[in-house]
This record gives structure tokens, C-alpha cells and sequence, in this order.
């Protein structure tokens, strides 16, 4: 069950440009945000390649592996921050309040998924700067401002988030769409990853992961889905020797083609047929 009663607490923060950095794979006790100041670079984390660039940030949730790459001749200014959600300190935020505040505001930041990318729309990065100035001069005075900053900073996050999870997931829709519609297109040619993502004008690893959250299968799954029930449908009301029928479905061999038919329906292809026509 989650602990609401836990408050954020900065506990590293810098501003750095580099020109040219290959860091090795870490990960952090904390949670970590990465602004992109200036410039691009990548991130890669969970087997994916994030190429970032000014205005982009991402959240990395804590103990999460990632690394920074930062190519030659491209440089990139970045500003970090780590925060912390630590119990037993009587702060002004704590998560229940935030929550009180914005009840979708857990959900939003403490997701579960190991990372999340935001595009700068509200001016974040002054929030994060004023945020580090603070935390630099910190003293019993300032305080309350820390508090109050980094309180506007999270809820700021939280909203950007659930703005532009609606506006992917419109955007998702249409990329799910296409590489559908291409499928049952071509389902009589080979298909790869690689081609769908390019109808898509997606990287592979995300098009793999919005496709399973939209149709619930795999890409795999559901191209093997399309072909067999278009040899069923062959099967049912042509003739075309069940020899055949494989090419018809895209599946090299009628070896193979027998296989999985076989895998998927219970039967051999000859046999459905038969099963079919006397019934």
C-alpha cells in the first residue's frame, strides 16, 4: 500500500554541459530529473534509446539503470535534480497534501512505469532553476521557500503529465492504426518490427510497447492472429490445396504453416477443413 505520509526532499542538484560523455549504466536511491538546457543527447534505459533535446526532460524513477550519452560535436547543457520521499520529517508537503491538492497527483509521479519524457509548457525550468538557488543558499530562513518550490515543481510535473499522456495516447491511437491497417494489407509478405515502425515513423521498442498496451498482444501475436484466421477463412470458402495456402498467408513453409495452424486451432489444416465442410 502506498505511504502518503512521506515528504519530497532535494538531495542533489548541478547544472553541467558536456561536449562529449559516454557515462556508464547507475542507477540512484532517488528520483532524477534531467533538463535539457541546450542542445540533445540520449538517454538509454530499459533496452530503449530517448533521444533528447532543449526544453525536454525526463524523470527516472529510483533504482532504475540508465546512462547519458552525449555525442562529439553536439554538445549539451543539462540541469539535474534528485529528490528523495522521506517519513518521519514534519515538513510542509507531504504526499497525502499534494494528493489533497491533485488526487491524480500519486499516480502522476510515482508511477510505475521506470521513466517518463515531458516537453517544457509551462516554464518548469525557471521553477527548477529558482529551486537550485534556493537549495544553494539554503538556511532555516528559506526554508518554507524550498518547501513551496519544490511543491509547485512536482504539481507542475504531475499536470504536464496527465496533459500529454491524453495527448500520446491520441497520437498512439493513430500510430496503432496504421501498422494495423498495414498489416491486413501485407499479411501475405514477411513483416518485421522494423518495417511497421517505419509506417509508423516510430522507434521499434516504443511502437512494441503502445501496440501491447492498446490491443493487449503482441506485434508477433497479432500478426500470427491475422494470418490464421485468413487461412481458416481460405480453408472454410476456397478450394486452393491447403499446400497453398501458406503462401497465401505469408508463412514460408506449409510445414511451418501446418505448425502453427495447428498450434492455434487445435487441428491440422487438412483436418479443420474436413471439420468444416461436415458440419
Amino acid at each position: 500500500m502506498l505511504d502518503l505520509n512521506v515528504f519530497p526532499q532535494a538531495v542533489a542538484y548541478y547544472f553541467k554541459e558536456w561536449k562529449e560523455f559516454e557515462m556508464p549504466f547507475h542507477h540512484h536511491e532517488a528520483t532524477e530529473i534531467m533538463y535539457v538546457i541546450s542542445g540533445s543527447c540520449r538517454v538509454e534505459i530499459n533496452n530503449e534509446c530517448i533521444g533528447m533535446r532543449k526544453g525536454q526532460y525526463i524523470i527516472i524513477q529510483s533504482h532504475i539503470p540508465h546512462r547519458l550519452v552525449v555525442e562529439k560535436n553536439r554538445p549539451c547543457r543539462m540541469l539535474n535534480l534528485e529528490f528523495e520521499w522521506r517519513s518521519g520529517e514534519q515538513r510542509l508537503i507531504s504526499l497525502e497534501k499534494l494528493a489533497k491538492l491533485d488526487d491524480s497527483f500519486p499516480s502522476a509521479i510515482l508511477s510505475e512505469e521506470p521513466f517518463f519524457i515531458l516537453r517544457d509548457a509551462d516554464h518548469i525550468y525557471y521553477t527548477l532553476r529558482n529551486l537550485v538557488f534556493e537549495l544553494d543558499n539554503q538556511s532555516n530562513e528559506n526554508s518554507m521557500m524550498i518547501d513551496n518550490l519544490l511543491l509547485q515543481l512536482l504539481l507542475i510535473i504531475a499536470r504536464q503529465r496527465r496533459e500529454q499522456n491524453h495527448e500520446e495516447n491520441g497520437r498512439n491511437e493513430n500510430y496503432v492504426k496504421k501498422v494495423i491497417t498495414y498489416i491486413h494489407e501485407n499479411y501475405d509478405h514477411d513483416i518485421t518490427v522494423e518495417q511497421l515502425a517505419n509506417v509508423a515513423h516510430i522507434h521499434p521498442s516504443y511502437l512494441h510497447r503502445i501496440f501491447k498496451q492498446s490491443t493487449g498482444m503482441t506485434l508477433h501475436e497479432y500478426i500470427s492472429r491475422v494470418r490464421i484466421e485468413k487461412a481458416k477463412m481460405l480453408l472454410e470458402k476456397t478450394d486452393i490445396a491447403v499446400t497453398e495456402i501458406s503462401s497465401y498467408v505469408g508463412i514460408n513453409t506449409s510445414q511451418y504453416f501446418s505448425s502453427v495452424f495447428r498450434r492455434s486451432t487445435g487441428l491440422s489444416p487438412s483436418n479443420y477443413r474436413r471439420h468444416f465442410r461436415d458440419i
